[in-house]
């Protein structure tokens, strides 16, 4: 994750789970970084339920219009994944504009279980509980 630092951040989107009522699962997610230079960062639990994968590229929906209709029904009884830009929103805001000073790693044997990611002016902290990733902001 080195590649982050020195980076400016211009866009937080969060992937959130969609119920089949239209309500997002807001306490977990990816979450996806976007530096000015293009850049993105997108952040996710692994697939052993315990780890974070990290990937150099945006979030891609597999539910994107036209839908077939299998697909279609599948959505409507079981909800699907769905990306909402949360530069604006409160929290997050206070990551657009701010440079990427360093990224720390939590590792449990091999694995990286935790990441920080410290800057200018704010700190983000990844972590995997129980399959999720959670996400916290904190101001500096």
């Amino acid at each position: 994750m080195d590649e982050l630092v020195g980076k400016t951040i211009r866009r937080v989107r969060r992937v959130h789970y969609v119920d089949p009522s239209g309500e997002p699962d807001t306490g977990s997610g990816f979450i996806e970084l976007s530096a000015d230079d293009g850049f993105v960062a997108l952040f996710d639990s692994g697939a052993d339920g315990e780890s974070i994968r990290v990937e150099a590229r945006e979030w891609v929906d597999p539910f994107t219009e036209p839908l077939t209709e299998e697909n279609r029904e599948f959505v409507r009884r079981h909800g699907k994944w769905t990306v909402f830009d949360r530069s604006a929103a409160a929290g997050y805001a206070q990551v657009v504009g701010n440079t990427v000073v360093a990224v720390h790693l939590t590792h449990a044997g091999e694995k990286v279980v935790g990441l920080d990611i410290v800057l200018d002016r704010c700190f983000v902290s990844l972590e995997v509980r129980a399959d999720e990733l959670r996400v916290l902001i904190s101001v500096l």
